[in-house]
């Protein structure tokens, strides 16, 4: 699942540098943070000035200036801000809210799906980790900014948890990235030693990675197809409703497995099993589904 870590591309280490540089002043923070809070709204200069509260027309026209073109945009109305500006707000907002203490560990009502043991759920250091106490299987391990957690009992992080992660991954299956919004391109790891994300994976697993800043997604295989209209007719056959919460493996009657077929190119089948039921995808190394096979027919 998501991790927190991540690294520019090289090639864009300037222009981070540059936009970053552009905000290292509270007035230029003061500025965004107004503009964000008149979204439908374009505000003059004297009346954007007013909201930030600096007397000096000089100043505050020099601080507008350097961030008018990235974070802000000038019309004949007034100064609005842009989709970076709201990016910068975004991530000030995410990290705003703090907690004195971490949070666990908090029980989950799921059993655990490989052992019926009890699932438990704590976040330490902005990461949230739901895992069963008897078998020590972990079913998520990713980083959750501390503004997501805003408003909420700290017996609702595991639900709350699940929806922001499966938001992430929903978006990830769709090619963008949570990070910098570049592209996503998901690859098949048969579980062996994988070049492409430098990691070692005992099990087979869907990996999504973002060219453009390194971030990536690492889950089981079956998460990569919640929404395959296959899989969630097969399992709605079975009363088992994969829109709802609490899908960190525990979803799963059994857990689906994968065997390859061929090498070059890369073909394997994930076979979903429930009762005496069998839902097999054919799928590339690009986690493209080629082939639906399901036995005995409905």
């Amino acid at each position: 699942m998501p991790g927190s870590d991540f690294t520019l591309a090289a090639d864009s280490d300037g222009d981070a540098e540059d936009a970053f540089s552009l905000l290292a002043d509270e007035t230029r923070l003061a500025i965004v943070r107004a503009l964000a809070a008149s979204p439908r709204e374009p505000l003059s200069f004297s009346e954007l000035r007013d909201r930030v509260g600096v007397a000096d027309s000089g100043r505050f026209n020099y601080h507008l200036g350097k961030l008018t073109g990235r974070f802000v945009k000038k019309s004949e109305e007034g100064y609005e801000i842009r989709l970076a500006g709201w990016a910068v707000v975004g991530a000030i907002l995410a990290g705003a809210y703090t907690r004195g203490d971490d949070i666990g560990a908090i029980p989950v009502d799921h059993r655990c799906s490989m052992c019926d043991g009890r699932v438990e759920a704590t976040y330490v250091d902005e990461r949230v980790t739901v895992r069963c106490t008897d078998c020590d299987r972990t079913f998520l391990d990713a980083g959750i900014p501390p503004g997501v957690l805003e408003g909420y009992d700290d017996a609702d992080l595991p639900e709350v948890a699940d929806r922001y992660v499966g938001s992430l991954l929903a978006q990830a299956r769709r090619g963008f990235c949570m990070s910098c919004q570049g592209r996503m391109e998901p690859h098949l790891s048969v579980g062996a030693d994988d070049p492409r994300t430098d990691d070692v994976f005992e099990e087979p697993q869907a990996v999504y990675g973002c060219a453009r800043c390194r971030e990536k997604i690492v889950t089981g295989i079956g998460m990569a197809y919640l929404d395959h209209p296959a899989v969630v007719s097969f399992y709605y056959d079975h009363g088992v409703d994969l829109s709802q919460p609490f899908l960190w493996g525990t979803a799963w009657h059994d857990k689906p497995t994968l065997s390859v077929l061929a090498d070059d190119p890369l073909r394997a089948a994930i076979d979903f099993e429930v009762e005496d039921e069998t839902l097999t995808l054919t799928i590339d190394e690009g986690l493209e589904v080629h082939g639906v096979e399901r036995s005995p027919a409905p």
